[in-house]
């Protein structure tokens, strides 16, 4: 089986390195980290305790309270930190100065040699759902106890998941544990070939999200920029939402003395969006560009690393990739920040949390971009229903806490 899977490998490769090439050429991406990817690694090599694994700016912040607490439990604990992102290696390095930050290996027998060969990990915890069969494989053969931790199993990938049951579960056999974030994920683990006994639900780390309350580089000129408006912040907005959220912002703020901020998920948004306020009667700034005396009535939130904390001058909140079949985004930011939240029906990567929020009446599915502006119009007409609904979603962080701690714990009963 891991014959043929590695060919298949090298095959992908061979198709896709002429898009990858042109891509890294035009845009800059991909290149630089191609040789940390393939195991070729600067310095002297150095074992560690812990290999933690998370894809993207998601999951690296999520694993934050998980680091945390494992480095309370096991002050002593050294940590290697994978992502396979660019913005989440920034994150990551910017998050866990004292670990080695570095790219997750491809997934090719011998780049995952060479990555174990030189960080010589004890421990392999991966964050939710990252099954690559020959990290999974060579990692066990080497003596690494390894954890899935966060583990979920969206709607869209569980077809095919139980299409290639016969592999996924020859890999699943080879965890210690599987950490599953709700009951309908561990049933999800343990119907495509999980053993029964090594999973169980331990919650979903997300929640033990705390707001950073170092302020932000640009809080005096943006303070400034917003003056005594009410502030409507569009996070994470993607293709699609942006187009037909900028109409409805011209009813708002025709309205309503508001500002409002737009924070687009991919990087490569930025300039389109910019192009797209540029062309509407709406006056705005971009982040990179605000300067001290700006005058505009919307924001172009065009770095990375800063909404989190732009949350906290929210009066409302709509969190994006939930108008258009994307899967969603985490509402938990805003929420912890105590701002009224709303998204669409698309949150399939984010399902239990939809239905805690919902069930608890602390956020609001809106079906368009006219009900996300209505939505926002309300909390800034009626400030008792802004407390309420604020208050609600506080509250609802608040109240499912505590599952870092138990993966932080498995973890480091595997480190012993």
């Amino acid at each position: 089986m891991y014959v043929l899977y590695e060919v298949l490998l090298y095959l992908v490769l061979l198709l896709t390195l002429p898009y990858f090439l042109l891509t890294g050429i035009l845009r800059g991406k991909y290149l630089a980290n191609v040789p940390q990817r393939l195991g070729f690694f600067r310095g002297a090599a150095e074992a560690h305790d812990l290999w933690i694994h998370a894809v993207s700016v998601g999951e690296t912040l999520a694993a934050r309270p998980v680091v945390e607490r494992i480095r309370r439990l096991r002050p002593e604990t050294s940590i290697v930190f994978t992502t396979t992102t660019l913005t989440g290696q920034a994150q990551a390095r910017r998050l866990y100065p004292d670990a080695t930050v570095t790219y997750f290996p491809f997934d090719f027998a011998f780049a995952v040699r060479r990555f174990l060969d030189h960080h010589r990990p004890r421990v392999f915890a991966t964050m939710e759902t990252e099954i690559w069969p020959n990290v999974t494989r060579i990692a066990r053969a080497r003596g690494l106890r390894l954890v899935l931790a966060n583990g979920r199993i969206s709607d869209r990938s569980f077809p095919r998941y139980r299409l290639f049951r016969r592999i996924v579960a020859g890999v699943l056999r080879k965890y210690d544990r599987i950490l599953a974030r709700e009951e309908t994920d561990r049933t999800r683990f343990v119907s495509i070939g999980a053993p029964d006994d090594i999973v169980e639900v331990s919650g979903n780390v997300k929640f033990d999200y705390e707001p950073d309350e170092t302020p932000l580089e640009i809080a005096p000129r943006l303070e400034q920029l917003i003056g005594a408006r009410q502030v409507l912040v569009l996070g994470s907005t993607m293709e699609g939402e942006d187009e037909a959220l900028l109409p409805e912002l011209e009813r708002l703020l025709a309205e309503h003395h508001a500002f409002v901020i737009i924070a687009p998920r991919k990087p490569e948004r930025f300039e389109l969006v910019a192009g797209l306020l540029a062309t509407s009667p709406l006056r705005f700034v971009r982040r990179t560009e605000l300067a001290d005396g700006a005058s505009a009535d919307v924001l172009l939130l065009d770095t990375l690393g800063e909404l989190a904390k732009i949350y906290r001058y929210a009066t409302a909140a709509f969190v994006g990739g939930t108008l258009i079949n994307a899967g969603g985004h985490n509402p938990i930011e805003p929420a912890a920040a105590g701002v009224p939240v709303c998204f669409g029906p698309s949150m399939s990567n984010f399902r239990e949390i939809a239905q805690v929020f919902l069930r608890n009446e602390a956020a609001a599915e809106v079906s368009s971009a006219s009900e996300a502006i209505d939505f926002a119009a309300s909390m800034f007409d009626d400030a008792y229903l802004r407390a309420s609904w604020g208050e609600r979603a506080r509250r609802t962080v608040q109240q499912n806490r505590g599952a870092s701690e138990r993966t932080a714990r498995r973890i480091v009963e595997l480190l012993a």
